[in-house]
């Protein structure tokens, strides 16, 4: 039973990874196609597409399997890969000094951090969430949205995207992707059946990832927070290392940052809205605490290295690498 719940979740990974893949291509393609702002493209589509993964495990952990842990542990760990390993990685890759810009640390970073301080808040103030909890996490990523608006070119995103959803391929804006309507259309198949590809793997993820917790008398939390939130952050790695490596660090950075809001704001708020829209209740466990408080820290500490000079030097994400490293083994072995 071990081995085959390795295998499928192997081969899960495997499917998500790919899909994943595509998915973030199409999705950044149309993106473009609107002629979005470099850092609003990270914080949106990108950030969007890449976290679709994290969000279908959630939704399938509470309402299929009633496993909100699951979520929870898939979502945080997520978390703390992307804003530990991914800088880190992408600073190695990266043909020019990692310099993140303002806009990044001083919109998509702060609110992040206000993002995980009203997520402690929630779990320190009741450990059974009702639907209010799903409904500020979503207002609260509205009110991302509309700050995302307000910076630079992106403040006309919202009009574009009312334009395109209503014309279709017809929308004639002018961007730096010429106007192709085949193209287009490929790209939404793309989008389409990749999506239909990542809901499917998703599902297995969770099974397999549930009948190995099971088998090893292990929490599910803690195979979520390892094993699966890795397998969700792939996508999330291989879209912010190839902006890295075409020295777009704006996108890196943002792509990090809004994938992390999307996950705890929508990627939790969503599925507490809809299980508790259901009867389901959800009931937040003391290791759900427990490796929160590990990505407060984590948080803190790397806005704290890259708030200095805006720099991310090769020393400073070798030390992100051993912080992340001894976080999970730590929290693995208290467990």
């Amino acid at each position: 039973m071990i081995i085959l719940s390795a295998i499928g979740i192997l081969v899960s990974s495997l499917v998500i990874y790919y899909a994943g893949e595509h998915f973030a291509t199409a999705s950044s393609f149309m993106g473009d196609y609107m002629g979005i702002s470099r850092s609003a493209k990270g914080a949106t589509f990108d950030a969007i597409s890449s976290s679709m993964p994290e969000l279908l495990i959630a939704l399938f952990s509470v309402i299929l399997f009633s496993k909100f842990e699951i979520g929870v542990g898939t979502i945080v760990g997520s978390a703390l890969f992307n804003i530990l390993i991914i800088p880190s990685l992408c600073a190695f890759v990266s043909p020019k000094i990692f310099k993140v810009s303002d806009d990044v640390i001083h919109r998509d970073g702060l609110f992040y951090v206000l993002t995980v301080i009203i997520l402690m808040m929630v779990m320190f103030y009741n450990v059974r969430w009702s639907m209010y909890v799903g409904i500020l996490f979503i207002a609260t990523y509205i009110l991302y949205f509309l700050e995302i608006f307000r910076h630079g070119t992106a403040k006309n995103y919202g009009r574009r995207l009312l334009k395109f959803i209503r014309l279709g391929p017809s929308y004639k804006h002018v961007s730096k992707v010429r106007k192709n309507q085949k193209k287009l259309h490929h790209e939404i198949l793309i989008l389409i059946i990749s999506l239909v590809f990542i809901i499917i793997s998703s599902y297995f993820l969770v099974k397999y990832s549930l009948i190995l917790a099971t088998t090893l008398g292990i929490p599910p939390i803690i195979i979520a927070f390892v094993i699966t939130a890795a397998a969700t952050s792939i996508p999330d790695l291989v879209i912010s290392v190839a902006d890295a490596r075409k020295g777009d660090i704006s996108s890196a950075t943002s792509n990090v940052f809004g994938s992390n809001i999307f996950d705890i704001l929508i990627g939790l708020g969503l599925p507490v809205l809809i299980a508790t829209l259901m009867g389901i209740n959800i009931e937040i466990t003391p290791m759900s605490l427990f490796i929160l408080f590990g990505l407060l820290v984590s948080t803190v500490v790397t806005l704290y290295i890259l708030a200095e000079n805006m720099k991310l030097t090769k020393p400073r994400a070798i030390l992100l690498i051993l912080m992340y490293i001894t976080l999970v083994s730590y929290i693995v072995i208290v467990s």
